[in-house]
């Protein structure tokens, strides 16, 4: 059976009703951030996915609190509020072992320590019994009001965690007394003098709050060490013409995403609000304004800990828009357009139109449509006061061309709404005509299979922070095209609009992801998406696709994204519902999700959906196959999860998945990956032996803040290395940081936080690009101090044979495919499958050189040199001019070269930028995974002989911007960049 999708017409963008009554609401604001709020009575160091530190005191026996691991040192930690005078704590433990707890509680001024032990195992056994000393400890206070009572408990290991059934707080009668449960955060009101107060500066959005600290020891590592999480409020004053008639006129703020829980104030009353920060949402201010005044827009961002896995972010981190229409006018997200046939003489263009009325009176209406000069029949439709209507049409269109990754042709359709002989809406919708079709052999596009050669995406900019940039995005695709890419799966969340837009433009293709948690928690995300499921969930789901629904990119919905309900009872109705949720408002393309759990495609899970998406498990495909087709169709929703950290190489070389971790970094060879993944070459391997399957998304194309796997913040780390003594040496070096790795940003990408490719992205282009003539050698050539040591070269390219010089002396022939194997996964992979490899080469100053054939012609060469001193620095400006419209960027790339001019790829100087003129520096990057300072410090450092700095325009200004770096020991030099008047 064939899976046959026909997609629609797509928009690029909408533009608003009269030319120029939708208008960018991103300046004027001011900003002030409150803090992360009151942390709740209980916290821990660690908490165990569904075990949060709460259930210690929820006076439930049947709950508890479980640290994360069975790591010593465990911190439990309960703020009562009290001035209740205690007599006793007890406290019932889960699990007995040998070792030391220190407890600590204030009264007052005063603090006292004791020494305790823990209750007996069989606490599980007797939890019951409220009144049983078994399992207990208890410890005698003596009537003082207990503030504050810390517990420290080592004495664990990796069969016993730390655990508490309960904590009691006994007053003099023996009766329990509940701890105080604070506000989280202050109350503050728009209209409230501390609203008003000092504090708040001016900020230019998309803003993000948190990436302008320095990373911070202090905060989890698997969020990027980042304050994102607390409160912050934006305001703005914005003048409302006294002509102004609420009947006669509407004013809607559209937010295109703010993170998260955002609530809006119009003149201090609430007007709107959200909750899914990833999503965009429209709020009517047109009932609170007041004509012929200043009007206050207030906006509260709250961003809850232990809410996500990543980087999230902070504040108003996407565009806002005001529009201006009449009380009749076209729905937001309201031209939908589909071609229900396409053929090389003529497609159907069909246009489904919602038509609004919050007028008091019944509207008569007339709806055009037109692509150029092809028209549809003009629809007369009545809107009664309060209603909408849908009015559907069709455009014939003669000869189209068709949108395709090669050359993504666009139209323009135009939509008029009159009212008489008036024009009173009128919208322009970029749409672009093409089919796609999910085969069991297969993805089709335009009736031709497509290999999907894709990456996942999180949606922060490095430096930037998640403050999306339109330009700073454009600049991602273009190096991924650049590598062969042409398909990206948003993970795990709704990416800006303005990205689909990018996709559309550059012939993208994309699985558009609504969420990472459904209706169950999940691992330790106590705040995640799961406790906004029951009232938001269909709601995100419309918004999601009535925004996306009209982008030609989108090939598939991805409504999850390795979700718990994978492996549960309702799993299976959940995802159902989630699909029908999805189809009420598009049924041009499939559903999908991406799976990670073994047991999904067997136990019923599957068949809840059109697509398959398999992550981290080659080794399935071959048995999915013969269950499932001729049938269901298949793709790699995640591969590889290679790590490594740029031009960094670790000695001896192994071929074990966990072999290459050390001093925080990870060896650049591209074979090494946390125990869940492998190395490209298994993948790759995979997908040749099984050509049904329709791809990859390879683990990422970027890296991105947060996740630093292998070197998290917790003793899981232990996980991840397979060589025991490496994990004794880390695990003791983490130990003395108090569990506290310094690695901020993920090692997955194939290409580093500044952008700039790893040895990997070669591996990618070789397979993506086979008719592109290249080679790349690895590792560089700087290796004082290791003459004549095994120094492994391997080398990646579309050729099929190749022969390795040092020195002018050969190091031997290797051709694709043979030589020795390894395996990983469950895949058995050739060493020369999919790269050429020489392990027994004996470093010695001088040059590498490769010759590659292909078919037994020459096809490519590249040399690798042992370079000099750094005698000078090299910057050059990705554009050289940029819009003065406030959001334009210029990326400027910075290498220090030696005498020949060879990138010097071991040096780390440091380096400061000025920049002078009508732009700022909006941020640097080095792609170092550990460095610490600011993104937003123009003090910075080379990691490994380059790094990148971003400046942006100024709003309104032009001409001639001088960008100064000023590198440690050298001479200094200015990189200019032309800043043009922004088009009106």
């Amino acid at each position: 059976m064939t899976a046959k999708y026909i997609l629609p017409l797509m928009a690029l963008s909408a533009m608003s009703v009269y030319a120029g009554e939708r208008e960018s609401f991103d300046f004027g604001w001011k900003f002030k951030y409150f803090g992360a709020g009151n942390p709740g009575p209980a916290t821990a160091s660690t908490t165990q996915s569904g075990h949060p530190a709460i259930h210690a005191i929820d006076g439930d026996l049947k709950t508890r609190w479980c640290a994360s691991s069975g790591a010593e040192g465990q911190v439990f930690e309960i703020n009562t509020g009290f001035k209740n005078e205690i007599e006793d704590i007890v406290i019932v433990w889960e699990t007995d072992t040998p070792g030391e707890i220190i407890a600590t509680w204030e009264s007052g001024k005063e603090t006292e320590t004791e020494e305790i032990s823990r209750g007996s195992w069989l606490s599980r056994l007797f939890s019951s019994d409220e009144n049983s000393e078994k399992g207990r400890t208890r410890i005698h206070v003596g009537g003082k009001p207990v503030s504050k009572l810390t517990l420290t408990i080592n004495g664990t290991d990796s069969a016993l965690w730390a655990s508490i059934r309960e904590i009691y707080f006994l007053n003099a009668e023996g009766k329990a007394v509940k701890p105080v449960i604070l506000p989280k955060y202050p109350n503050i009101h728009p209209e409230s003098p501390s609203f008003r107060a000092k504090g708040f500066k001016s900020v230019q959005l998309p803003h993000d709050w948190a990436i302008e600290s320095p990373f911070l020891p202090d905060e989890p590592n698997e969020t990027g060490k980042l304050p994102w999480n607390g409160m912050g409020w934006y305001r703005k004053s914005f003048e409302v013409p006294a002509s102004f008639n609420a009947n006669a006129e509407r004013y809607y703020l559209d937010f295109d995403g703010v993170m998260a829980n955002p609530k809006v104030y119009v003149n201090g009353k609430l007007a709107g609000q959200w909750a899914y920060g990833y999503n965009a949402f429209r709020v009517d201010i047109t009932p609170y304004l007041k004509a012929g005044q200043q009007n206050l827009i207030a906006v509260q961002a709250t961003n809850e800990e232990a809410s996500t896995r990543w980087y999230p972010g902070a504040g108003i981190y996407r565009h806002v828009w005001l529009e201006k229409t009449g009380p009749v006018h076209l729905a937001q997200w309201g031209v939908y357009a589909t071609t229900p046939t396409v053929t090389e003489d003529a497609a159907t263009v069909k246009v489904e139109t919602t038509v609004q009325n919050t007028g008091k009176q019944k509207a008569v209406l007339t709806v055009r449509q037109s692509i150029g000069s092809a028209k549809a029949e003009p629809v007369k439709v009545t809107v009664a006061p309060g209603a909408s209507e849908v009015v559907t049409q069709e455009i014939s269109l003669a000869k189209p061309k068709l949108w395709s990754c090669e050359t993504p042709h666009l139209y323009d359709l135009r939509t008029e709404v009159y009212e008489g002989g008036n024009k009173i809406d009128d919208k322009v919708t970029s749409i672009g005509v093409r089919t796609i079709e999910w085969r069991a052999e297969g993805f089709f596009l335009n009736g031709k299979r497509v290999q999907l050669n894709g990456v996942c995406e999180h949606h922060d900019l490095g430096p930037l922070g998640s403050a999306f940039h339109e330009r700073g995005y454009e600049r991602k695709i273009e190096i991924l095209k650049e590598m062969g890419c042409n398909s990206i799966r948003m993970t795990h969340n709704p990416p800006a609009s303005e990205v689909l837009e990018l996709c559309d433009r550059h012939g993208i293709l994309v699985i558009d992801e609504v969420f990472d948690i459904w209706k169950h928690q999940k691992y330790d995300k106590v705040n995640g998406y799961h406790k906004l499921w029951p009232k938001w969930w269909q709601k995100d789901v419309k918004n999601f696709v009535l925004r996306d629904r009209n982008h030609p990119c989108i090939i598939a919905w991805s409504t999850g994204n390795e979700i718990t309900e994978i492996v549960t009872k309702d799993g299976p109705a959940i995802s159902s519902a989630l699909r029908d949720e999805f189809r009420k408002y598009d049924t041009t393309r499939p559903c999908t999700v991406g799976v990670n759990a073994a047991s999904g495609a067997w136990n019923g899970f599957a068949e809840t959906m059109d697509v398959y998406g398999y992550n981290y498990k080659p080794h399935q495909y071959r048995d999915f196959e013969r269950k499932y087709q001729p049938g269901m169709p298949y793709y790699a929703s995640e591969t590889a999860s290679c790590v490594g950290t740029r031009d960094t190489y670790f000695f001896p070389l192994k071929w074990g998945v966990g072999d290459g971790f050390k001093n925080f970094q990870v060896s650049a060879y591209g074979l090494f990956a946390p125990g869940w993944a492998n190395s490209p070459d298994c993948d790759a391997t995979a997908l040749d032996a099984n050509p049904n399957c329709a791809g990859e998304y390879v683990w990422t194309g970027f890296d991105y803040i947060g996740e630093p796997t292998p070197y998290n913040q917790d003793q899981t780390n232990a996980n991840n290395f397979e060589n025991e003594e490496e994990r004794r040496k880390y695990m003791e070096i983490l130990k003395v940081m108090g569990n506290k790795a310094p690695s901020r940003s993920s090692y997955f990408g194939i290409i580093d936080l500044a952008g700039f490719p790893k040895d990997t992205y070669y591996f990618y282009q070789s397979r993506w690009r086979p008719e592109l003539q290249q080679a790349h050698i690895l590792p560089h050539w700087n290796w004082a101090g290791r003459e004549g040591e095994v120094t492994p070269v391997m080398v990646f390219s579309s050729g099929d044979e190749a022969e390795l010089f040092l020195n002018g002396k050969s190091q031997g022939v290797r051709k694709k495919g043979e030589g020795d194997t390894f395996e990983q996964n469950g895949v058995e992979i050739s060493k020369n499958g999919h790269r050429f490899t020489w392990e027994e080469v004996e470093y010695e100053p001088g040059e590498l050189r490769v010759v590659v054939k292909k078919n037994g012609q020459p096809w490519a060469e590249a040399t690798r040199v042992t370079t000099g001193e750094t005698a000078a620095i090299k910057a050059t400006a990705d554009r050289r001019e940029i819009a003065g419209d406030g959001h334009d960027l210029s990326y400027i790339s910075v290498e220090t070269r030696d005498a020949a001019g060879n990138v010097v790829p071991t040096d780390c100087r440091k380096v400061n930028f000025s920049v002078s003129g009508p732009a700022e520096l909006v941020g640097c990057c080095n792609g170092d995974p550990t460095d610490q300072r600011s993104m937003q410090d123009p003090k910075q450092q080379f990691f490994n002989g380059r790094i990148v700095a971003v400046v942006r325009s100024k709003r309104g200004e032009s001409g001639r911007v001088w960008v100064n770096i000023k590198a440690e020991g050298l001479k200094a030099i200015s990189v200019p960049v032309q800043v043009t008047p922004a088009a009106q």
